[in-house]
């Protein structure tokens, strides 16, 4: 072991391991419905009209399958901060620094965006609607205000994780019920069936399908609704410091996505069966019209209000007005309960990266008092802040947050496979039928998310994953000098074991920049043959990932402590001090 494993596998064990099954599950609940169920729906609508129900689907079942491998993985080696692990354990340094310099810019700017979501609904009460631009945009004193509930959720974490599990508990409880009882109480009085079929004066295709098949897949990636499922990897993140990881991951991790699923599905449908156009001020079957113009404004008035508060809007539409109210409570609540289990996640994959050796050791001191790790903690509040800067809107941040989340869920099926070749003596509490199939499709779902998320964005989302190297060169070479028994990521090992990352990323881009128009690209290679495109080329590169996975230094070393880390699926599995 290098000095650097050796004070990774100490500070796993200060960890405090007080969570239970039900604490998992409702932290990723927790991350899945939060500010994805007071914005997506509408966005979804705008771009795919009623068959944005279908965009629910077709994300869900992907986000599933992707979360079916994570769960085998999650059960069978449980760290903080997983998943950044996963591609170091599988594939050496060079796939594990990429993935996991992905996944930090993920997960550190999901805080951002849900203190975007909760300003967005307060912009009409507070300072005269002041804290916004054109309703959207967030103005200087709305990112002060953003920035303070951040600093707020920031005490929070750092009182502990078993405060912070037991309130996002409750938090979870009110955020699951006000979406039912919304559902129910739109469908009981006002649910317009001819919705869902009628065609705009003027456009072709059908009533529920109006703008074709390619925008309903845009929707997936692009409107948020990929984004509200991403909540699932919480049991993965926060599974060292569960009390029955073996038991209680697989459940959080399938469990959270299959209830999401229902919510979400049953609430686009609410929503669409609720419009009124006549009072918005469009035709009937205008669903584009929804959508802001080139110059952020919108059409009508009446647009503008529902884009800031759908909901809200529409309950007080028909007179629902004790839902209205309720709706703006909930406003600040979901957005801000994400925000807090985030804001942990952010902090534990920088710890986790440390784990790996990529960034320095003092990300891995774990407070003796409070059981954290303070300084991710910080690190992660100001670059989360930081991110208001290019990102000042809950729509313009979704799309990259979803592009970058999803591009490190790609290694999740190759792992799981090439563990199962190159470690074999690994207890797998959970094993994931059908693997040699779910795998794949995993891989090729996740490849078509991050196509769907469009041209530039892919591009932009590349250029910002090579950056990461500058962070990782920079402190490679001083941290080479200190520790000469430092694992080189120019080995030909990690090399030939890694390579398929960096040059994915790349391909991905040119199939983004050459592929349909309807998702930014030249059209180059259109719709439905960009689709074929995308599949056949992720098919190529999941079997050139899954068979260049090799027997790691770490998990040998797991392999090795197999009788110290992971019990019987019938005993405690303990990290930390525990409780």
């Amino acid at each position: 072991m290098t000095e650097t494993e050796v004070i990774a596998e100490k500070s796993d064990k200060k960890l405090r391991t007080s969570l239970n099954t039900w604490d998992l599950l409702f932290l990723s609940l927790g991350g899945i419905i939060g500010s994805g169920w007071l914005f997506a729906a509408y966005a979804a609508s705008s771009i795919a009209g009623p068959a944005a129900i279908l965009s629910w689907i077709i994300g869900g079942v992907i986000v599933l399958i992707i979360a079916m491998n994570y769960a085998e993985l999650g059960a069978m080696i449980p760290r903080s901060g997983a998943i950044v692990r996963y591609g170091q354990y599988s594939h050496g340094n060079m796939a594990g620094y990429f993935m996991a310099w992905a996944y930090f810019l993920s997960a550190v700017s999901v805080p951002a965006i849900e203190a975007e979501a909760v300003i967005e609904y307060a912009n009409p009460y507070i300072g005269n609607g002041s804290l916004l631009y054109n309703g959207v945009v967030l103005q200087p004193i709305g990112i002060f205000f953003a920035a303070l509930l951040m600093v707020l959720f920031f005490f929070l974490n750092y009182w502990g994780i078993k405060i912070m599990g037991k309130t996002n508990t409750g938090m979870t409880w009110w955020k699951m019920i006000l979406p039912l009882v919304t559902i129910l109480l739109l469908v009981t009085v006002r649910f317009d069936v001819a919705n869902f079929v009628t065609l705009a004066a003027g456009s072709t295709g059908s009533g529920f399908m109006p703008y074709g098949f390619a925008p309903v897949m845009a929707a997936v990636a692009t409107s948020g609704i990929v984004f509200s499922f991403l909540g699932f990897r919480q049991g993965l993140d926060y599974g060292g410091e569960s009390r029955t990881p073996q038991r209680s991951i697989p459940i959080a991790t399938i469990g959270s996505v299959l209830i999401g699923i229902l919510i979400y599905v049953l609430l686009q449908v609410a929503f669409i069966g609720a419009i009124n156009f006549s009072s918005l001020g469009i035709g009937a079957g205008s669903w584009s019209l929804l959508a802001p113009l080139p110059d952020g404004s919108y059409l009508t008035p009446a647009i503008a209000s529902l884009n800031s508060a759908p909901f809200a809007s529409i309950a007080s539409s028909v007179g629902l007005v004790m839902l209205t109210y309720v709706l703006f409570a909930d406003a600040y609540v979901s957005p801000s309960g994400t925000l807090n289990v985030y804001l942990g996640t952010s902090m534990r994959t920088l710890y986790g990266t440390a784990a790996l050796g990529y960034l320095p050791e003092p990300l891995m001191k774990v407070d003796e008092k409070r059981r954290i790790p303070v300084m991710p903690l910080v690190i992660s509040l100001i670059v989360g802040i930081i991110f208001f800067a290019p990102f000042p809107s809950w729509y313009k941040l979704v799309g990259f947050i979803t592009s970058a989340t999803v591009f490190t869920y790609l290694i999740g099926g190759p792992a799981l496979r090439s563990l199962r070749r190159n470690a074999k003596e690994l207890k797998r509490p959970f094993n994931l039928p059908g693997s040699a199939i779910l795998a794949p499709l995993a891989f090729i779902g996740a490849s078509l998310i991050v196509y769907w998320s469009g041209w530039p964005l892919v591009g932009e989302l590349a250029i910002a994953i090579y950056l990461g190297l500058i962070v990782y060169v920079i402190f490679y070479f001083a941290k080479k000098k200190d520790d000469p028994s430092r694992k080189d990521i120019h080995t030909s090992k990690f090399i030939k074991a890694g390579l398929w990352v960096p040059v994915y990323i790349i391909v991905l881009s040119i199939e983004s920049y050459l592929g349909e128009s309807a998702y930014g690209g030249y059209n180059y290679v259109p719709y439905p043959w960009d689709i074929l495109m995308v599949i056949i080329v992720a098919i190529l590169f999941y079997f050139w990932a899954e068979h260049s996975g090799i027997r790691t230094e770490e998990i040998q070393e797991i392999v090795t402590l197999d009788s110290q880390y992971l019990k019987s699926e019938d005993e405690p599995f303990k990290t930390g001090g525990g409780e």
